[in-house]
């Protein structure tokens, strides 16, 4: 379903973040401000606005502070922090962050797309002092390069995975390394990549860009799970190069349609299974009728960050 159209989230949206509250935030990049849902809301709430130029991204800590690129002419990272009506700034950049992230140690993660580079900076201190945990600087496709990469998330052994969009994969740079590998996608080709996320079990999901479908793994490896005709379109079985998927609390997908100006959500199904069988053994003294019933019902809860 269609959760925010062109009116509410403006052309081409591609930053977007769902909370532990099941808050939605949305980059609103053609008129440089964020848009929030709050707590499960279906109704526009509330907006992050002033100071802001095109922003790209959007992050959300579990206590509700609020992150917010703001790197395209003002070169830096803004927080509102929550109750807050003004914003402060929380890292100073030379570009803007396509995507940002904040780990359990708290530092703060900026994607620097222009420099295809991720630079991470603790927010434990007023120093804007940042480190390189990604990319040379230079694009390329070797495991220490990265090529106009779009979406990050840091796992809670603070391994770090970039999706590459241009070299058609997902990076994994371990703790304190420069030297990714890539994620192995089994029968799945992927084409531009621009996020990945994990849900609360260690799955990975990926926005499948330019293939126009969402990709998710499990068990028995990685399949398509929303939009998986391949091709772009604007009907609600389709997607126009999504860009940014998250999940609320229930397990349902909201993700940043771009091309289409618009925010879908696709409502998680628990898979139930219910069968019957009936045997019945006959001999020559007597006839026993068995009948068995089994019933498994599975359900499964996702969540962001950590």
């Amino acid at each position: 379903m269609t959760f925010a159209n062109s009116t509410i989230v403006g052309s081409l949206p591609v930053g977007m973040y769902v909370d532990r509250n099941n808050s939605v935030y949305v980059a609103d990049q053609s008129n440089s401000r964020i848009q929030v849902w709050l707590n499960g809301s279906t109704t526009l709430t509330g907006t992050y606005s002033g100071g802001l130029n095109a922003t790209l991204s959007v992050f959300v800590t579990d206590n509700s502070d609020v992150y917010v690129d703001n790197g395209n002419t003002n070169y830096r990272v803004d927080k509102w922090g929550w109750n807050s009506t003004s914003s402060v700034p929380a890292m100073y950049v030379c570009a803007p962050c396509y995507s940002l992230f904040i780990d359990i140690n708290n530092m703060l993660y900026c994607l620097l797309n222009t420099y295809n580079q991720v630079v991470s900076k603790s927010l434990d201190t007023r120093l804007n002092v940042w480190s390189v945990v990604a990319g040379n600087g230079t694009a390329g496709s070797t495991s220490f390069t990265l090529n106009n990469p779009w979406g990050i998330f840091v796992d809670i052994n603070l391994n770090l995975y970039v999706a590459d969009s241009y070299n058609n994969r997902i990076q994994k740079f371990a703790s304190g390394q420069l030297n990714g590998t890539t994620i192995a996608t089994g029968d799945i080709t992927l084409n531009h990549p621009t996020s990945v996320i994990f849900d609360a079990d260690g799955y990975m999901y990926i926005t499948d860009n330019a293939n126009h479908r969402l990709i998710g793994s499990g068990p028995y490896g990685f399949w398509c799970i929303a939009a998986c005709s391949g091709s772009a379109g604007s009907s609600s079985n389709q997607l126009n190069f999504p860009h940014t998927m998250s999940f609320d609390s229930y397990g349902n997908i909201f993700v940043t349609d771009q091309h289409n100006n618009r925010v879908q959500k696709f409502l998680f199904l628990p898979n139930s299974c219910h069968t019957t069988s009936a045997t019945t053994t006959t001999a020559a003294t007597n006839t026993t009728s068995v009948t068995q019933t089994t019933t498994v019902s599975t359900s499964v809860s996702y969540s962001n960050g950590k």
